[in-house]
This record gives structure tokens, sequence and C-alpha cells, in this order.
């Protein structure tokens, strides 16, 4: 708990200096390219668009995903999943390799190495929140009403924040120690799609129930089934199940305090391995 708390301190000190990073790596991604911007978001619209068109239209009437209905709330549903679960890919695979990528440059200056993950997520949210504008307006386009349940749409972003930065802290120390992680790392989170439940409903009554328990305890799953209950039919409040939020937290609360552990003992030797 030391460590968490010192690591704590260290992210509220250097959140000036991260805002400034986020923005300055926005603003150079695609600084030579004449529509700059606009390929910022082109190839997850372009990946979104052709799994909408090509699940959404195979499955839009699929009576075995308890969540939509019809093509109009299966597209909402699939969209919603989609744009979530690449913002949190993009995330975990820069955060997994920022400090390996940036130790040799901040270590030079008066910033924090535990803040360098975090700067990378935090880069990646200008293009989420753009990405999440339209589905939105996806989903308002298709007769979901808003209601009092999209207030704790802040309860299920803050849980996806504290995850991808507990699970970046164990990742990003892992790959400075041993590279080949990355790549593992990496593959990993190319089917992560697969069994997190952003095309397939995991707890589709179709679904073998001792798979879907299991697929149900990935953290990736309970943060989109949580937008997707907030936003779209059915909602329920995050409280009323109390398992899936232990298990969740839980898990936060383990990759939290070995990240916290391991970044603390092996920072002043990160380059040494670099």
């Amino acid at each position: 708990m030391k460590d968490i708390w010192k690591i704590f301190k260290e992210l509220v000190k250097s959140w000036p200096v991260m805002q400034r990073i986020a923005r300055y790596n926005n603003d150079q991604t695609y600084r030579e390219n004449y529509l700059g911007d606009f390929w910022h978001f082109a190839d997850p619209l372009l990946q979104i668009g052709i799994m909408v068109l090509m699940f959404a239209i195979r499955n839009g009437g699929d009576k075995g995903n308890p969540h939509a209905t019809g093509l109009a709330g299966y597209i909402a549903w699939i969209a919603l999943g989609m744009v979530t679960y690449f913002f949190m890919q993009s995330a975990m695979r820069k955060s997994a390799k920022s400090i390996q990528s940036q130790v040799n440059i901040l270590s030079r200056m008066k910033f924090s190495l535990s803040a360098i993950p975090m700067t990378e997520i935090i880069t990646e949210l200008r293009r989420y929140f753009v990405m999440l504008g339209i589905a939105f307006f996806a989903i308002l386009f298709m007769n979901v009403k808003p209601s009092i349940y999209w207030l704790q749409f802040f309860y299920y972003f803050f849980a996806m924040m504290v995850f991808l930065y507990a699970l970046s802290l164990v990742t990003s120390t892992i790959t400075v120690l041993v590279p080949d992680f990355y790549n593992a790392y990496a593959a990993i989170l190319r089917v992560g799609m697969w069994i997190s439940g952003v095309i397939i409903p995991v707890d589709s009554p179709n679904f073998p129930l001792l798979l879907s328990n299991a697929l149900k305890l990935n953290p990736l799953y309970y943060i989109i089934q949580g937008f997707r209950e907030t936003l779209l039919e059915n909602p329920i409040w995050f409280w009323h199940n109390i398992t899936a939020n232990l298990l969740f937290w839980g898990i936060v609360l383990i990759l939290l305090t070995v990240g916290a552990h391991i970044h603390m003992r092996f920072r002043n030797r990160f380059m040494d391995f670099v």
C-alpha cells in the first residue's frame, strides 16, 4: 500500500506535465500529413464500420443476443462495444511500451516514471471521445432515449481508467525487464475483441454456461458490458451485481499492488535494461 500511495502522489504532482505531453503527442503524430487529424480517426472508423456492416447485417435479428432488438439495436450494441474496446486496446498496447520507448528522454526531466504509462492513456482519450460522440449519435438516432442510468457512465469511465493504469504499471515494467513479453502481449490484444463480448454476447443462451462464466471474469467484459447496460436497453445500476463488482475491483487491486511494487523496485535500473 505504501508503494501505491507514493505512485498516486506522483500522478497528482505530474498531472499538468502529463496533459502537455499528451497534447504534444497528438499534435506530432500526423503533423507531416496533409489531412492531419483525419488519419487519427480514419483507421478505427473504418474497422468499426466494416465490423458493423459484416456482423450487424448478419446477426441483426439474432434472438441469441439478449441485449439488442433488431438490426438498429444490434448496430448500437456492437458500435458502443467496439469504440470502447479500440480505445482500451490502443491504450494497453502503447502504455505497455511507454517506459521502454521514452525512459531515455523523460529520465532527464523532472518527471516521475510512474506517470509515463498514464500519459499514453491520456493521449488516446481525444480519439476515444470523438468516437464515443459518434456512437452516442448512433444510439440517439436509433430511438434509445436518455435516462438517469446514463449518470453511471462516469463510474464505468473511472473504472476503465483505473484498470488501464493498474495494468499498464505491470506491463510497462515487465516489457522493460523482459522485451519478449510485449510481442506475446500484443498478440493477446489482437484476439481480445473475440473474448471480451465485443461482437458475440458471451451471456447468450446459446453459449456454453461454463465458458460464459469464465469469459465474464475478463475485466474488459465488465467495462464494455457496463457501458452497454448504462446506455442501451434494459439498463441496470452497477451495484446490483455485487459479485461482478467484487471480482473486477479485486483484479484491479491485485494489478495495482503488483504493478506498484515491481515498478518501485526496478525503476532505478530501467536505464540498465533499455
